[in-house]
């Protein structure tokens, strides 16, 4: 067992590396996107609705940069800035991103309560965390007409006097997994918890960045109904 979990460590590393030179090349073709757009969108002064999809071209360039930046950052294993933010947020900038990523059959729902609480947070990590639960939701659905839902809502613990917390939620309706599937993809995201910075993928990469920022991962899934993912994330204490 052990060394399995030595191969994967040296295959995501490898993985890292990969991404890390590709990340790169991306960064490097994003800036004459960003260039010509905003040329454009200078040369265009007086027509509004050009400007307004010229905008989004730059907005769009921007998140991807942002994420392109994330994933050097992991491969390095360094960290990145945290500040206090707004999960609803996240979700509402990541969300062209999201869309243009899924199948166009896909139904995409957002269901934000604006007044949940900040969290301490960096917010392209979660953005990349928020990309990859729709993502693996994508996957799942296999009907022409499939829905992931976006949740984010603030939460108190079960007996009311505890640690306040944002809870952001990922659900699909997809193909769902048994109690066996969800239970063995719980055991393998727990031994691979310490793995260093850089190497997780996927799912890895979700828990240790939620991992990370102490924070908790959960998963409801049935066959034939879809999963659910769940992510708690401790809120900003208001002074």
């Amino acid at each position: 067992m052990q060394k399995e979990i030595v191969d994967q460590v040296q295959r995501f590393a490898s993985l890292g590396e990969f991404a890390a030179g590709v990340a790169n090349d991306l960064r490097a073709l994003l800036s004459p996107i960003d260039q010509h757009a905003l040329a454009l969108h200078a040369e265009v002064c007086g027509n509004s609705a050009a400007q307004d999809r010229l905008q989004k071209i730059l907005d769009t360039v921007e998140l991807a940069r942002g994420l392109v930046n994330q994933v050097v950052i992991f491969s390095h294993g360094a960290t990145s800035e945290r500040r206090t933010l707004s999960l609803g947020k996240v979700v509402r900038d990541a969300l062209p991103l999201m869309r243009s990523a899924i199948p166009n059959t896909a139904l995409l729902r957002m269901a934000v309560d604006t007044h949940a609480p900040s969290v301490h947070a960096d917010p392209i990590a979660m953005q990349r965390v928020l990309l990859n639960l729709v993502l693996n939701a994508a996957r799942a659905i296999r009907q022409p007409h499939g829905a992931i839902e976006i949740g984010v809502a603030g939460m108190t613990s079960a007996d009311g006097q505890g640690a306040q917390f944002v809870r952001l939620t990922v659900a699909d309706n997809g193909a769902g997994m048994d109690g066996s599937t969800v239970s063995d993809l719980r055991q393998n995201l727990t031994e691979t918890a310490d793995m260093a910075p850089g190497t997780g993928l996927g799912l890895r990469m979700v828990h240790q960045t939620v991992h990370a920022h102490g924070g908790r991962l959960q998963f409801d899934s049935q066959p034939g109904t879809g999963t659910t993912v769940r992510i708690d994330l401790p809120a900003v204490v208001q002074q």
